[in-house]
């Protein structure tokens, strides 16, 4: 199932940590109303709760006795994405929410930040706790980075060393292990990710659910065999081309592991326009 668009009135702030350590809605806010026409802003965070979402803890919060099902309270970014799962921000600062997804049949909780307050909500709760961090610099893991372009940027730094023929061939040698090696550690992480996104009933979520969730859930859409909705697009072209990077970049053992069929494998070469290239 292809994800939509979610045109939910959002602010986006250019720092978090200077707007937690600051914020008032009176000051704050009020020196922007004017230019919104008045309290827009002050309305959209009353109607839409960003700020407090984020940085107020309300796990301790009893749910109205009205709400019974996750879409019944807001949650930035949510949507009900095909076999009993779901995606959208994290609850570690509104854990309540957990037992109206335990109601609404699901039984893992995928979090791409780490937060320590949610993992303990999910054993205190009964649900699966999978954590698979998303680091800022995950996109840099070299399986996302083409082989020429990771030597080629390795033989310029080991030029500037004046190092001799042997030296130079041994550092180049040590390099492409260390790609592998990272490759394979990356790989290892991202087979048991989708392992578990094909038992379904997940809910997958990072901080607003806004960056690293589709992103992910786009990965899955292209290497989870048992996929059965649309390609999920990632959250720009740049992205996409790393998608087919890592294609090009897994051995063949990854993809049996991953469950590729010769099918599949055929399916995936023409969607990404890989054609006859090799991997």
């Amino acid at each position: 199932m292809k994800i939509a668009s979610l045109n939910l009135p959002k602010i986006n702030f250019t720092s978090q940590n200077s707007y937690y350590s600051s914020w008032s809605e009176e000051d704050e806010l009020g020196n922007l109303a004017d230019d919104w026409g008045g309290s827009k802003i002050r309305d959209a965070i009353r109607n839409h709760m960003y700020p407090q979402f984020i940085f107020d803890d309300n796990s301790s919060k009893k749910l109205p006795s009205n709400v019974m099902s996750i879409e019944d309270v807001f949650v930035p970014n949510l949507q009900n994405i095909g076999s009993g799962s779901y995606r959208g921000a994290s609850l570690s600062r509104n854990t309540q929410y957990l037992d109206l997804l335990a109601r609404s049949g699901v039984k893992t909780i995928i979090d791409l930040v780490g937060f320590k307050k949610l993992q303990d909500a999910c054993a205190e709760k009964n649900l699966k706790y999978y954590k698979y961090e998303v680091p800022h610099n995950y996109w840099l893991n070299p399986i996302f980075i083409d082989n020429q372009e990771l030597l080629a940027k390795r033989t310029t730094e080991l030029a500037r060393e004046g190092l001799s023929k042997s030296e130079f061939n041994s550092q180049i040698d040590y390099y492409k292990n260390r790609i592998n090696i990272e490759r394979a550690e990356y790989m290892e992480k991202f087979i048991g990710l989708i392992d578990t996104m094909k038992e379904g009933f997940f809910y997958i979520g990072c901080d607003l659910g806004e960056c690293r969730t589709p992103n992910l859930l786009a990965l899955n859409s292209y290497f989870n065999p048992d996929w059965q909705g649309e390609k999920i697009p990632p959250t720009n072209d740049f992205v996409l081309k790393l998608i087919k990077n890592m294609y090009k970049n897994m051995t063949d053992v990854d993809k049996e592991r991953l469950g590729f069929t010769k099918e599949f494998d055929e399916k995936l070469r023409s969607e990404l326009d890989i054609k006859n290239e090799g991997n």
